[in-house]
């Protein structure tokens, strides 16, 4: 026989039941929506490829999500400017540029640094490339590398358009670190300092980190223009398309699959492609100029902000699935292929004209024999 307490506690329990609303009824906590992937990542889930559920088909809509949502990308582009006019020529403005970049991806919680190097084009006697890195969880000293330009020394037409990379990059490496998975392989974000004609910033990062380039699986370098990304080019290297597209199926609904071999010279990917490393730049269409009062290529209020999340989405999960990838995209190609690959390309007759056919034979720039 129960006892008159038992009844009693019965009932007020029944009682709370009916007058209180349905989501006070519900004790257990919310489900965290990035388990399933932490404990696919913990368990050795298969990695980037093109059947199953891989832990990049499950962490890529998390990027997504996050590149398309609230961020601070316009006012990271906007300060940029901001600080430096559209320019970072000048030895004080390229020291604000630095400082900014270091700021940016501070705030975005990414390990920052800076590398000094001695400039190689006449310009500041020392100049200063910035670095940030999401360390691999599985296989930390090798890495993919994302990188831009931080100044712009071309007037008119390039003014705004390496900020807008800069900015790009940095919202990258926040997309990616938003979501609390490290992909297998680390991610370094860089930002290089110099002309870009004499490419002294991402020439000064090859010949600092020479030692430790057989760990470096791919190269992605977004090159000047704010544009939309329609793909990348893949330097000459017909080989590392099916690891590249196998890498990117996630964002195959963002249209950016159309992939080309040229090899130009000129941008940041020249002496990681002369290292033989597998080298993506990405290809941006040309955006319609506006009146010179209004050109988007100088104001970054004219930027088409939706447009550079989705790029930042895409150069997100690009690096992503490549540094997550199973297998390499590609292998480091031997002086001799990068010779074979020099002269398919057209490159070699380039570097003869602009004069930097020496340094290659020399081996001042370059994969040694």
């Amino acid at each position: 026989m129960r006892s008159v307490g038992f009844w009693l506690g019965l009932f007020a329990a029944l009682f709370l039941v009916g007058v209180l609303p349905a989501a006070a009824q519900l004790s257990a906590a919310p489900p965290d929506p990035l388990a399933r992937i932490r404990e696919a990542a913990g368990s050795g889930a298969p990695a980037c490829s093109a059947t199953g559920e891989s832990l990049c088909e499950q962490v890529a809509p998390k990027i997504i999500e996050n590149a398309l949502g609230e961020s601070p990308l316009a006012d990271n582009l906007r300060r940029l400017a901001n600080e430096t006019g559209g320019h970072a020529s000048g030895a004080p403005t390229a020291a604000r540029a630095v400082a900014w970049g270091v700021a940016a991806f501070r705030d975005a919680g990414v390990d920052v640094h800076i590398e000094k190097y001695a400039g190689h084009t006449g310009g500041p006697p020392e100049q200063e490339n910035v670095i940030a890195e999401i360390r691999g969880r599985e296989k930390p000293d090798e890495w993919v590398l994302l990188g831009a330009h931080l100044d712009a020394r071309v007037p008119g037409a390039g003014e705004i358009s390496d900020s807008c990379n800069s900015a790009m990059v940095i919202e990258a490496a926040r997309d990616i670190q938003r979501t609390g998975i490290h992909p297998r392989r680390s991610i370094r974000f860089v930002l290089f300092a110099g002309d870009q004609r004499g490419m002294s910033g991402s020439w000064a990062y090859v010949l600092a980190h020479r030692a430790e380039l057989d760990s470096a699986r791919a190269v992605i370098v977004f090159g000047a223009g704010c544009g939309p990304v329609a793909g990348y080019l893949l330097n000459g290297r017909h080989d590392i398309e099916p690891g590249v597209r196998d890498a990117m199926k996630s964002i195959e609904p963002l249209g950016a699959d159309h992939f080309g071999f040229g090899a130009p010279l000129g941008s940041d990917n020249f002496d990681f492609l002369i290292e033989g490393l597998p080298t993506l730049v990405a290809n941006r269409e040309e955006v319609k100029r506006l009146p010179d009062a209004q050109s988007a290529s100088k104001t970054p209020g004219n930027v088409d902000i939706k447009e550079l999340k989705r790029d930042s989405a895409i150069a997100a999960v690009t690096a992503f699935g490549i540094a997550e990838r199973d297998a390499p995209i590609g292998p480091r190609q031997s002086r001799s292929e990068i010779e074979s690959l020099l002269r398919a390309s057209g490159l070699e007759q380039q570097m003869k004209t602009s004069g930097l056919w020496p340094l290659w034979e020399s081996g001042a720039r370059g994969r040694l024999p």
